[in-house]
Parts: structure tokens; C-alpha cells; sequence
């Protein structure tokens, strides 16, 4: 607000006239300001010069509105370099307040800012050669108090069209509503409630999402579970019994006679941090998962850490493997969050640690050590097992013909893929806890993980994994667990007619179905307690450490240790 000036308005004409050629004649229309008796007698007099209605307004008291209530409508900041271009729009946003019945407080000074650089005005660097710069920033506060927000927005929008030069202008706006609101969005109508499913089903989501289950998934976030020192377990997923876990119990049924190994690479799980009671609680459970599913415990079963020669002949093998061939691997580049064509950047690098780095060839030396033929692993596997066949060769050229090379055991079961992302495997790594089914997880949770599985729009049911990935997914797992045998395909022909609601709530009986048996078994075996378990482990590591002593000795004796 301008301060009124005690001189005649004549005097000050001259001064402020530029403020008569740039503003609008609009400001006071002829009939907003009712001139006084006094007035009328003197224009009756004589035809007196009239100064323009702008100028007039200008030393005019600004028209105000006292406020019922006091509650802060909008807080509107007006900024300029000049002073007088300030003052003027200041007091034209307090009179347009006004007119639109809008209680306004102000303009009130706020801090200047102030803002100094210096530019060197020459190549040398010296005090001679450099040129000093500061520039001012005024501000004024006007607050609109009991403002309704349509109002408020109308007055706002007005300034905005007659905005004048060199000024600008931020505004914040608060807008109030009663108490209750959370509790009345709570209790929508059912009608509402499916409305917003449609809505979310058209953005990817068959379902709003629950606030337990998204906080869940939040805490067992990778990222976040590292921040607090944890890791996430290591829990068997659908995926490893299907392309795993079964194929090593039909491996065992069909050729009783054949030597087979199975191993709880507790090794391997250190690559990344882990804290010594969960790694140790979850050795226990992944011992308890292999017996559950059938695996006879009269096999050898172990820990890589209770057979010395798995570290033994991984540094061997590390004496002859290539950098070169490990650096093209995929597996720490995906731990690293590095695509698999980018090169390693000084960031990636600190990162990286030895451990990692060298997995495949303690992977290689698992496998070498028992002299094995036949892996059965899945494709994204492939690599490590080529490696391993790469230092076959390395150690051969070098030491002569001892070391096997194993081959590759191809897979009956379909690839189970990620729920939430179907065109990605099904991994326990996942951040998602609702991208995979874990051998654990209670019916209700099944049930809920299936419900909200990514699919798609086309109706009916059909197997065609590139068009409808989501779809042939569940067709898989549904497969896995059918009792006849069926593969998928069949499965889609027979089932084209149904729903996709239909095919899920199907698919979640049988995986609750399938995994009944192993949840009473798994459960049983965790009631008997440790001894039980490490008593099965001990033996199996007793049988480990024979088969790989043999193949020691004839490594040992072609180096020369």
C-alpha cells in the first residue's frame, strides 16, 4: 500500500504520469468511485482540468474488509527489481479484493533478497580486470482471509490478465474440509467400490491395492531390509519345485542305482551380506525343503562349507580361468543392477566385490569336484555350466586329461515366470513378495498372490507365450500341479470357454492342493528340531567329503601339491 502523499496532487503529476500511459483506463470504472457533493458543485462551477481516474486511485485509501473469522484463504507474494511498480499492482490486487467482496490483509514487506556475482571483464585475473554485480529482489505479502476458493481463484485470475510489467507473482492457496472425510472415503458404497476396480484394472491392477499387503511388500523390499542389516530369505519358491526340486526327485525314482549329490550352497549365499542367524536359520529350512519334497535322505546330502575340497579346487580352477570369460558374465552384472552391454563404470567397480565376481567358479568347482556328468539346471544357468566346461578344458590343457565335463539334464517342467511380471522368471530374489509363491505361504496368501496376477483383456483362455504371457504363465503352474499329467496346452483347449477369474480360482486350488502334503511334511520335520536335521546333514557331508576326496587326489598329484 502506497503512503499518502501530504502535497498537492498537482505537484505530483509529473512524477508518477507514467503510471497514466501504461495502466488501463479500466482500473475505476466512472461508476466505482461516487464523488462528494463538494465535487459536483465545483464541476457545476467551471469546467476544472480532471486528473485521469488511475492517478486519482492511486492516492485514494485503499477499500478494505475485516474478516469474520481470520482463516487464511491465500497468501499471494509479489516480486519485483523497482519499487514503484510494486506498490502500484500491490494496491490495484488490493482493490480488485475488494469489488470481489474478499477480505485483504497487506501488502506487507517481506526480507529483500539480495544477489551479488562478480564477471571478469578481462583474460588476467586481477582485481583491476572484474566487475561487481548486485541486484535487489523487493517482495510484499497480501493474505485473503474467509475467501471462498472459487473466488479466491477468480481474483487470482484477474490479476494474472492484468498483470503488470516487471512483477511477478506466487500464490498459495489453502483449501479446508470437515472432519471425517478419511472415515466417510472408507465406508464407499459398493457401487463406488467397483467403479474403481474398473478403473484400475484398465491402468494393469485387477484389484485396488491392499494397505497390509503393500506395506508388507514395502519391508521386505530389498533395499529397505539392507538398510537394516537384514537380506531377504532365501525362501523355495513354485519355480524351484518345478524345474528343480521335482526333476531331482524323478531323477532319484527313475535311476535308484545312479550316484547323485545334493548340496545347499551356503557358500554361494555369502557373496552378498548376510547375518549369521538368519543364513544359518535358512540352511535349516532349505535342508527341511529337500526332504519334504522327496528327496531320500540316505543320499548324499550336505553343505558346501562341511567339504573343504569345494574351496580347494575353486582356487585351483581360479589359477587357469579366464578374466575375460567371467567378466562377460551375467550373473554379478544383474546383482549390480548393470546391463549386460554396458561396460564397468569406477562406481560399478567399487562395488564389486571379489566374491561375486569369482562365483561361477566356485559354482564350476561344485560340480567338478564329484566328478559329476549330468546338471540339471534351467536356462538361466546355461552360462555357468558352459564355464564350467570352459575350465574343464583350461585345466586339461594344462595338467593333462582328469577333470569330466559335465553335461546339461534338459527340464519336462514348463518355466514358471514372475507373477507380476510374466515375460521374467519366477525368482526368490525378486523384490516383490508377490511375484512368487513360496512353498510356505499359507492357502489364503496362494490364494490372494493368484488373484492378483498380471494377465490381460482378450477373453477366454488360450497358451500362446508371446501374445499372452500372463495368461500361459498360470497355464504352466497349472500344469505342474494337475494330477493327470496334462501339459499346458491341452489345458488352454480344454478350458477355452472359461473365465479369467475362473482359470485363477483353478489354479489356486491346485497349488494349495499340490502344496498341502509338503506344507504337513515341512512342518513335521521343523517340529523334530535341529539334531534331527544336522544328524542327516552329518552323514550326507561324510559321503561328500569321500566322493570328493577321490577326485582331489588326482587333481592334487597332475599339479603337483
Amino acid at each position: 500500500m502506497m503512503r499518502q502523499s501530504i502535497r498537492p496532487l498537482r505537484a505530483l503529476s509529473s512524477e508518477v504520469s507514467w503510471i497514466a500511459r501504461r495502466t488501463q483506463a479500466s482500473l475505476a470504472k466512472p461508476g466505482d468511485l461516487i464523488p462528494n457533493k463538494a465535487e459536483e458543485s465545483q464541476q457545476e462551477a467551471g469546467p476544472e482540468p480532471r486528473f485521469p481516474r488511475s492517478i486519482q486511485a492511486l492516492h485514494l485509501k485503499p477499500l478494505k474488509r475485516e474478516a469474520e473469522h481470520g482463516i487464511p484463504s491465500c497468501d499471494l507474494q509479489l516480486r519485483s527489481y523497482s519499487v514503484q511498480p510494486l506498490e502500484f499492482f500491490s494496491d490495484f490486487a488490493l482493490r480488485a479484493a475488494y469489488y470481489l467482496g474478499l477480505p485483504a490483509y497487506g501488502p506487507v514487506p517481506l526480507p529483500r533478497i539480495t544477489e551479488r556475482w562478480t564477471v571478469p571483464r578481462d583474460n588476467f585475473i586481477f582485481k583491476k580486470a572484474q566487475e561487481n554485480f548486485e541486484r535487489k529482489t523487493l517482495r510484499r505479502l497480501i493474505q485473503i482471509r474467509d475467501g471462498n476458493p472459487e473466488t479466491v481463484q477468480l481474483w487470482l485470475a484477474y490479476l494474472r490478465k492484468h498483470q503488470f510489467y516487471g512483477v511477478g507473482m506466487k500464490a498459495n492457496m489453502w483449501e479446508f474440509s470437515e472432519l471425517g472425510v478419511g472415515k466417510k472415503m472408507d465406508a464407499l458404497p459398493e457401487s463406488e467400490k467397483g467403479e474403481i476396480d474398473a478403473k484400475w484394472e484398465h491402468l494393469g491392477q485387477t484389484k485396488t491395492i491392499g494397505t497390509v499387503e503393500k506395506v508388507e511388500e514395502l519391508l521386505n523390499q530389498r533395499r529397505f531390509r539392507e538398510a537394516a542389516g537384514l537380506k531377504v530369505p532365501p525362501t523355495t519358491s513354485v519355480s524351484g519345485s518345478s524345474s528343480a526340486l521335482r526333476q531331482w526327485v524323478q531323477l532319484q525314482n527313475e535311476n535308484p542305482e545312479d550316484k547323485l549329490i545334493y548340496s545347499i550352497v551356503d557358500l554361494h549365499a555369502i557373496t552378498t551380506p548376510q547375518k549369521a542367524d538368519v543364513l544359518s536359520k535358512n540352511k535349516k529350512e532349505a535342508l527341511a525343503a529337500l526332504l519334504a519334497i522327496g528327496i531320500d535322505p540316505e543320499r548324499p546330502l550336505m553343505e558346501t562349507v562341511k567339504v573343504p575340497a569345494h574351496s580347494e579346487l575353486m582356487w585351483i580352477l581360479s589359477c587357469t580361468a579366464s578374466v575375460g570369460y567371467l567378466s562377460r558374465m551375467t550373473q554379478w552384472k544383474s546383482k549390480l543392477n548393470i546391463c549386460e552391454t554396458d561396460r564397468m563404470t569406477d562406481k560399478s567397480a567399487s562395488n564389486l566385490k571379489l566374491g561375486l565376481f569369482s562365483y561361477p567358479v566356485l559354482q564350476a568347482a561344485d560340480i567338478l569336484v564329484h566328478r559329476a556328468t549330468h546338471v540339471p539346471v534351467g536356462e538361466d544357468q546355461r552360462q555357468h555350466l558352459e564355464f564350467a566346461r570352459e575350465c574343464v578344458t583350461n585345466f586339461n590343457a594344462a595338467y593333462g586329461d582328469h577333470l569330466v565335463s559335465p553335461q546339461t539334464t534338459n527340464s519336462n517342467f514348463p518355466k514358471i515366470m514372475s507373477l507380476n511380471k510374466p515375460q521374467q522368471k519366477m525368482s526368490k530374489s525378486d523384490l516383490s513378495i508377490n511375484s512368487r509363491i513360496s512353498f510356505t505361504d499359507s492357502p489364503a496368501a496362494v490364494k490372494a498372490k493368484i488373484k492378483r496376477a498380471v494377465t490381460d483383456s482378450i477373453p477366454g483362455i488360450s497358451y500362446d507365450i508371446k501374445e499372452r504371457p500372463g495368461v500361459s504363465n498360470l497355464l504352466n503352474i497349472l500344469a505342474v500341479f494337475d494330477v493327470e499329467g496334462r501339459k499346458a496346452e491341452e489345458l488352454a483347449e480344454q478350458y477355452s470357454d472359461l473365465s479369467l477369474q475362473q482359470l485363477k480360482d483353478m489354479v489356486s486350488d491346485a497349488v494349495v492342493g499340490g502344496l498341502e502334503p509338503f506344507q504337513k511334511r515341512y512342518a513335521e520335520l521343523m517340529e523334530k528340531g535341529d539334531k534331527y536335521l544336522d544328524s542327516i546333514e552329518a552323514i550326507g557331508a561324510e559321503k561328500a567329503r569321500q566322493s570328493a576326496e577321490e577326485t582331489m587326489q588326482i587333481v592334487r598329484q597332475a599339479v603337483g601339491l
